[in-house]
């Protein structure tokens, strides 16, 4: 049987090799067969399904590898299959639920059932595997964390939590000061887990001595880590100086400030840098008080925050992200994007990321305000908000 054919006319559409005004995009079955050009690359269209993308941005699918619940669905109560059918409204594609600190009992029991789901791959969003976030913190870094639930690193406890993840566990927060963090880096990679220093306490040297071993990635920067300061450069310096270390940022305008925001992309450039959303359950639910993770929250204007008045994960989605760095920032569309797809999809080795032939057919329509509408994941049509297109 033959493959359908979609074609995508008269966007603007970004691609690895740059932005091309009234570009054409064309998808046979799950994969980019085309991108660039329309003259070159227009297909016969007689047999083809066309999606006129006249006045809107065309650009890969959203890839977010830290974000813990949306519209209430929450990444703990083992929800991830409604975290993947409500976010391709808010263009991402592919993403990795994210945990937080819980005993481990609980963790281990709540990762064999995410396995289940993940294998199930359900509709929406690509589940791309887990990202645990805890319980091997800082209890001087808890963040919003609950620091009853935070212990040192041990292999032995490690473990089970591996096995019932029946190798989906792709990314795990960690401490590495704490415990036998430090040694089990290489160990972790060997068994594609991928370390990423966050409620971190650790100097500059002990950051750099987890580099040496293998550490690349860090957990949304500034936020729950040993701050910059000139004669101890802690956490932050080191993630801006190691060329190695990918750093995660949140970019919803609260975590983390315009200007230093700005900084960190001179530093370490968007070739370095991941966008992440790291976003609470209760994004996009009205304002009130809501419980996470055991704790009272407030979610208030742009801002979720516990009782003590600590930020308790971001309320904004990948989507809003991309809007503070184009129109807060100043960071052109195409630079952005790559902190949203290109960066993340490497940190995976995904077949995603960018609108390339041979790619994942993951697409994603903005309009002019940056507002998702209409996405394709692996060749689907999973969102339209363009009636008669």
């Amino acid at each position: 049987m033959t493959e359908r054919l979609r074609v995508i006319i008269n966007g603007r559409v970004y691609t690895p090799e740059g932005v091309i005004e009234q570009g054409v995009v064309t998808v046979v079955g799950d994969k980019i067969a085309a991108a660039g050009e329309t003259t070159p690359l227009l297909p016969d269209l007689t047999a083809a399904k066309v999606i006129d993308a006249a006045g809107l941005h065309v650009l890969p699918g959203l890839i977010d590898l830290h974000i813990h619940g949306l519209g209430g669905f929450d990444a703990m109560q083992g929800q991830v299959a409604e975290m993947a059918a409500e976010l391709p409204r808010h263009g991402v594609t592919a993403f990795l639920p994210t945990t937080i600190a819980a005993p481990l009992a609980e963790l281990a029991e709540l990762l064999e059932g995410m396995a289940a789901t993940i294998a199930a791959r359900p509709p929406g969003a690509r589940i791309l595997g887990m990202h645990l976030e805890g319980p091997f913190l800082s209890p001087r870094q808890t963040g919003m964390m609950d620091a009853r639930f935070l212990r040192p690193f041990r292999w032995e406890e490690f473990e089970p939590l591996q096995a019932a993840s029946r190798g989906w566990l792709k990314m795990m927060t960690l401490a590495p000061e704490e415990g036998e963090a430090l040694s089990a880096i290489p160990r972790l990679l060997e068994q594609g887990v991928l370390p990423s220093i966050g409620h971190s306490d650790a100097t500059f040297e002990q950051v750099r001595a987890a580099v040496q071993q293998g550490l690349a990635h860090a957990t949304h920067i500034y936020n729950a880590m040993h701050g910059f300061h000139h004669r101890e450069p802690g956490v932050v310096g080191a993630v801006w100086y190691s060329d190695e270390v990918i750093a995660q940022v949140i970019a919803d305008g609260v975590h983390v400030h315009p200007a230093a925001l700005a900084l960190l992309l001179r530093l370490k450039t968007p070739e370095r840098v991941a966008l992440i959303s790291d976003a609470a359950p209760i994004a996009g639910l009205p304002p009130g008080e809501y419980t996470w993770g055991g704790k009272q929250v407030i979610l208030e204007g742009q801002t979720c925050r516990s009782l003590d008045g600590r930020l308790a994960g971001s309320v904004a989605l990948m989507d809003a992200g991309l809007r503070t760095l184009v129109q807060t920032v100043g960071l052109p569309l195409e630079r952005a994007l790559v902190m949203a797809t290109a960066v993340p999809a490497g940190v995976l080795s995904l077949n995603k990321g960018a609108l390339a032939p041979g790619r994942d057919a993951d697409i994603v329509l903005l309009d002019d305000a940056l507002q998702p509408q209409w996405t394709m994941i692996e060749g689907q049509v999973v969102y339209d908000a363009l009636p008669g297109r």
